[in-house]
């Protein structure tokens, strides 16, 4: 997989991510403008409140229901009601706001987002997040025992936070990965619909149930969509044949199957540790972005006269417009990598291709944090495939930039105080992708085009230099 992660020039533009992206249903303007301010104060940890009460600290609660005996080993701060007192908070001013959570132990981050007193905008940031510091089959247990404990009261406040719990599990069931629905985490939501059905929630077991079943299938039917192209036709055609608006309009069909099956995770998983085997779908989009620049390299170099060359050049260039058009910013910069690469900028080509490389490279300077990509993508009105390698510098400057922990001298001494404020700015940037995931395009496949692509068939990054050269051989410097 070819992507290089630099960071020595970046710093990330949460404000942009806050406002500028189209906006999705999950959240409200409220929501995020509360999140905006959070963003802006997420490193101020002078006026903060420490937690009272510690998870290691805790005692064994005095009233017990024999049923809850075979839970297991008590785990305190997942049976309580309310675990405000576990968390580290900034408090807000206005009363009608809830509190900013900056940090606390893992366990209470998991009631919180259980909680009716948490805010949706958290809840959000946690379901999004929490894989940084908990993998889904231990959240799913924590859950369950909550669950079942809660379950077990028949006072109205537990009955309710039961209830709250079920809610937050069928959104994790929900959301989870192909590469998590392995036998043992599978293992754990059947036996908890199992415990449903004996405790005689049948429909809960049964939306559960269904769920799973349902994620199970769209996992498999999902994993690694498939964009082989083969040529139907007996006379070869080439992308000269077409529509520059056609042509694009194939590229964008390509992209957005590949970029509608990544899931949110696998940009965490990647920013932390590259790990291809966790990310299968981000490889996939990344090794398209790769193999479509080798080949526009390929097709525009392979002709051997000139002026046939200066077509493909020409017609690339138009296609980068009309795909700057429909704001496929993944196709449109693989393209402009293509031609402004070594083996083909050193060539000469005509004034007006040229000027007009020359343009449109601009939108790729580092120069304010990509200032001029980001504001193009602002300006693009919906559907539209951005270009992944930002949101992964992004998310990687974020990571190596901030503690997984609060650091103790600031939270008088603890060491197990998580700092949720990193899982802000993590959820500021992925909640941009998923709102970008919300609208699709309604473009039909064209083989003819695709054919015309085959398969991408490129040369490599030698082939490529020792073709330009020998259309340009270098100049030799004189002794």
């Amino acid at each position: 997989m070819v992507l290089q992660v630099d960071t020595s020039c970046l710093a990330v533009p949460f404000e942009w991510y806050v406002y500028h992206v189209p906006a999705g249903i999950s959240t409200t303007q409220a929501d995020f403008s509360n999140l905006a301010e959070l963003l802006q104060s997420c490193a101020d940890l002078t006026k903060i409140r420490l937690p009272t009460k510690f998870q290691d600290q805790g005692e064994q609660k005095s009233i017990t229901y024999p049923e809850r005996k075979a839970i297991g080993a008590p785990k305190v701060v997942l049976e309580c009601l309310d675990v405000t007192e576990y968390l580290v908070l900034k408090e807000r001013d206005a009363a009608v706001r809830p509190s900013e959570i900056r940090g606390g132990p893992i366990d209470a981050l998991i009631v919180f987002a259980t909680q009716t007193t948490g805010s949706l905008l958290y809840q959000e940031a946690f379901l999004s997040t929490y894989r940084t510091f908990v993998t889904s089959h231990d959240l799913l247990q924590h859950l369950t025992h909550r669950y079942v404990y809660m379950a077990l009261s028949p006072e109205a406040s537990s009955q309710k936070a039961a209830r709250l719990t079920f809610s937050v599990i069928v959104r994790v069931v929900d959301e989870l990965c192909a590469v998590e629905l392995n036998r043992d985490l599978v293992s754990i939501v059947t036996n908890f619909v199992y415990r449903l059905i004996r405790d005689g929630n049948f429909q809960l077991a049964r939306l559960l149930r269904t769920r799973l079943i349902e994620r199970i299938e769209s996992s498999a039917a999902s994993k690694q969509p498939s964009i082989h192209l083969e040529r139907i036709s007996k006379k070869p055609e080439s992308i000269l044949d077409f529509r520059s608006q056609a042509v694009a309009q194939q590229f964008t069909v390509l992209d957005q199957k590949l970029f509608q099956a990544i899931e949110p995770a696998e940009f965490l998983w990647w920013a932390e540790a590259q790990d291809e085997k966790r990310c299968p779908n981000l490889v996939a989009f990344t090794e398209q972005f790769n193999k479509m620049s080798y080949w526009v390299r390929t097709v525009v170099l392979t002709p051997k006269e000139h002026r046939e060359r200066e077509k493909y050049m020409n017609k690339f260039v138009k296609i980068m417009k009309q795909l700057r058009r429909l704001g496929n910013f993944n196709a449109y910069l693989a393209i402009l990598s293509a031609l402004d690469s070594g083996p083909v900028r050193r060539l000469d080509w005509g004034r007006a291709a040229t000027e007009q490389l020359k343009e449109h490279a601009v939108i790729m300077e580092s120069t304010g944090s990509f200032k001029v990509y980001r504001s193009a993508l602002v300006e693009t009105p919906p559907p539209c495939i951005p270009y992944v390698g930002l949101v992964l510098q992004d998310l990687t400057f974020v990571h190596v930039g901030n503690v997984n922990y609060l650091q103790p001298e600031t939270v008088g001494g603890r060491k197990d105080l998580l700092n949720f404020g990193k899982r802000w700015q993590q959820f500021a940037i992925l909640d941009s992708i998923r709102k970008l995931k919300k609208w699709n395009y309604s473009f039909q496949r064209d083989d003819r085009i695709m054919a015309a692509f085959n398969n991408f068939a490129s040369l490599t990054e030698d082939a490529t230099w020792e073709l330009s050269e020998s259309i340009k051989p270098r100049q030799r410097r004189n002794p």
